[in-house]
């Protein structure tokens, strides 16, 4: 939970800070086109934004040839400075490094909290091998990524040196490394790498919310899918729609890229130590390697990160403090909705009705029998969903076939199409299907239906009904931290995406019936 809620202050701040880092580059070309830096960066991020609900596979198959380009340019603007000044390429020797964090003092935290600045992108590589594999990214970045990029700040410190001996500023070195010229160009083709950048951030965190919410971490969220040949694309309105609010606020309350380098070096670095923290857990369980080798590797790396992320700290009254409330506020969210889904759970479990018991009120004579299909959707797979009670309650009536559907999400991230379903017949005209979806599939209820009749189980289409119970929450008088809490997970269920658009059923055929409960 830590963890995701960094990467959304990630997320809010690396658009701003890399659109805003590039557009600023017309200062170098004209230092009087400071006043159409804030409002360009604003236009191109609201143009960004808007074109999410497209997706980025219809543009996608540029982006790697644009990248491409893009390091390339780092590459060569770089050489070019270490040809001209190659006594910078002593900086390659970590002795000097560590001489001068040895002997800085405390000027070593404020060096290193620029210094992280560097390596930031570093915090996605695992999210990148989700995506093209380990090969392709180890690749990537031992062939094009490292070599472009230590050329290019290469090059920005001979550029410096040289200036700082003519007893010159060193500002802004990346766009100083060509003539002017060549700046306009250099601009656009930042603005366009930065813009990818961006959307690989933000598709991502539409599909961390996808997957929080499969796993019972967030409300469920209306999702389109964006490509019918990449399943993991997904577009969120609401995520979409926050996201943007936040990115322009940020936008408009830092107003230069320096001033968010110090917030967004934080949020980085906070993902590293988690990642960093789960690389053990992985390292032993799943990698299964003994205690004295998991421990000396992760506390190796644990080190250098935790180094980055306490110079950060620091920095929290001067906007590391940004990521920071993000995070807290996303964690408290989260916490409400995991707490309130449990005592949800308790409260169906102390008085739910197992489901043979419910059964015998079949035969009851009172109860009259109708022609078609029920499908009831259950919270739990060992009792009787309470939107079947109710309609024997009170509408008396039973369907000649029902099923009992439950849907899970696995912890796996796709769920096999031969084992997804389960059938138990129950007698009677009932049975009992259970469905499992993996936290990146999106769970289809008729594709289940579908699976079913497969099975053996006969369903009515002409009367093909789909029953949900659906719970009217009040709160209670609870003392204790879930008094302040349960109003929030309140609000969130009343506001969550509705079942039947989650569970993919066309509506004509749903019927709520609903109960008032005390949380």
């Amino acid at each position: 939970m830590i963890g995701a809620s960094l990467f959304y202050g990630d997320a809010v701040i690396t658009p701003a800070i890399s659109v805003l880092s590039a557009v600023e580059g017309l200062e170098v070309l004209a230092p009087s086109m400071e006043t159409f830096v804030l409002p360009l960066a604003i236009l191109i991020l609201t143009v960004l934004f808007s074109v999410q609900r497209g997706g980025a596979s219809k543009v996608g198959g540029w982006f790697g040839p644009i990248i491409l380009v893009w390091f390339t340019v780092l590459a060569v603007t770089g050489a070019i400075q270490i040809a001209q000044h190659p006594s910078v390429l002593a900086a390659l020797d970590p002795r000097a490094g560590l001489v001068f964090l040895a002997h800085a003092g405390p000027e070593a935290l404020a060096v290193l909290a620029v210094v992280v600045l560097a390596v930031t992108g570093g915090e996605a590589l695992y999210a990148d091998m989700g995506h093209v594999g380990r090969r392709s990214t180890r690749r990537a970045f031992a062939l094009v990524v490292a070599p472009a990029l230590i050329l290019n700040y290469l090059g920005q410190g001979a550029w410096a040196l040289e200036q700082a001996a003519a007893d010159r500023s060193v500002d802004g070195p990346f766009f100083h490394l060509v003539p002017n010229a060549m700046v306009m160009p250099l601009v656009l083709i930042a603005t366009v790498a930065t813009v990818i950048a961006s959307q690989a951030v933000i598709s991502g965190a539409f599909t961390l919310t996808h997957q929080a919410a499969h796993l019972g971490f967030w409300p469920r969220t209306r999702a389109l899918h964006t490509s019918a040949a990449e399943r993991g694309q997904v577009y969120l309105a609401s995520v979409n729609a926050l996201l943007f609010v936040g990115v322009i606020a940020i936008v408009l309350m830092f107003q230069k890229s320096e001033r968010l380098a110090e917030a967004y070096g934080f949020a980085v670095t906070g993902t590293m130590v988690i990642t960093s923290m789960l690389a053990y857990v992985v390292a032993r369980g799943v990698w299964g390697w003994k205690r004295r080798r998991a421990i000396p590797v992760v506390l190796f790396f644990g080190a250098v990160v935790a180094a980055f992320f306490v110079a950060c700290a620091t920095k929290i009254l001067h906007g590391a403090w940004l990521p920071l409330a993000i995070g807290a506020l996303l964690v408290m969210v989260m916490t409400a909705w995991r707490t309130g889904r449990a005592k949800l759970a308790t409260r169906r479990r102390h008085e739910g009705v197992p489901i043979r018991t419910a059964l015998s009120a079949l035969r009851s004579p009172r109860i009259e029998h109708v022609r078609g299909t029920a499908v009831y959707l259950m919270e739990d797979p060992a009792l009787i969903p309470r939107s079947f009670l109710h309609n024997l309650k009170h509408n008396k009536c039973a369907h000649q076939q029902i099923v009992f559907m439950f849907v899970r999400t696995s912890e796996e991230p796709w769920s096999d199409p031969i084992d997804r379903v389960t059938v138990e017949p129950l007698g009677e005209g009932v049975a009992l299907v259970k469905a499992t979806f993996g936290f990146m599939d999106s769970p289809d209820v008729p594709s289940v239906v579908r699976e079913m009749e497969a099975r053996g189980v006969h369903v009515d289409k002409k009367d093909l009904s789909f029953f949900m119970s659906r719970a009217h929450l009040v709160e209670g008088e609870e003392a204790g931290p879930w008094s302040w809490l349960s109003g929030l997970f309140i609000f969130l269920y009343r506001n969550q995406a509705d079942p039947a658009e989650y569970y993919q059923i066309p509506p004509g055929r749903v019927v709520d019936l609903g109960a008032q409960i005390t949380v």
